[in-house]
């Protein structure tokens, strides 16, 4: 039984990877202080691939009347820049299949991508995900574990997940230390 079968994503095969890939992949070789530095300035993810980033992680994190979302805390650019460093090549492959599966499986569930797709229509897929989420050797499952964890992280170690988010103040030295309030018996 395929993962396509168990989630019901399309039968269809994955289509080929399209002329639309990263200009790390695409760059001829050349002289090699060159190379080094637009891989440098080059980007992990495509365009479109950077807006289904987006898209993905403001339905994980999105922004509310405290604090804004993933995409205001540029998570989409935080997991690029993770990616286009990483030397992990798995980690590479999971991230740009799982990018097509979520838009096979909205294909699938909604009848267009999912950056067209409504947000009811994103979040009841990102459910259908999450309802299947201990099928780890479904590659779309771990996709989406790989994607909720990077989203995470990358939106509380930006300014507005740590500040308005988590209303952190930093590091302050207190006049005294006030201590627990709790004043029941002390067991010995």
């Amino acid at each position: 039984m395929t993962s396509a079968t168990i989630l019901g994503a399309s039968l269809l095969p994955l289509p080929p990877v399209s002329a639309e890939t990263s200009q790390a992949e695409t760059a001829p070789l050349s002289h090699p202080a060159k190379t080094a530095e637009a891989k440098s300035s080059a980007r992990f993810f495509t365009a479109s691939q950077h807006a289904l980033v987006e898209e993905l992680s403001e339905t994980i994190i999105p922004a509310d009347s405290h604090s804004g979302g993933a995409k205001a805390a540029k998570v989409a650019d935080y997991i690029d820049q993770v990616l286009r460093e990483s030397f992990d090549d798995n980690q590479k492959t999971l991230w740009r299949d799982g990018l097509r599966l979520i838009d096979v499986m909205s294909q699938h569930y909604h009848g267009k991508t999912f950056v067209n797709a409504t947000p009811e229509d994103r979040i009841a897929l990102l459910t259908v995900l999450s309802d299947h989420v201990q099928m780890t050797d479904l590659p779309e499952v771990r996709f989406f574990v790989e994607l909720k964890r990077m989203t995470v992280t990358g939106y509380y170690t930006s300014k507005i997940g740590i500040h308005d988010e988590l209303e952190y103040k930093g590091n302050r030295i207190l006049k005294e230390y006030v201590g627990c309030d709790d004043q029941g018996p002390a067991s010995s």
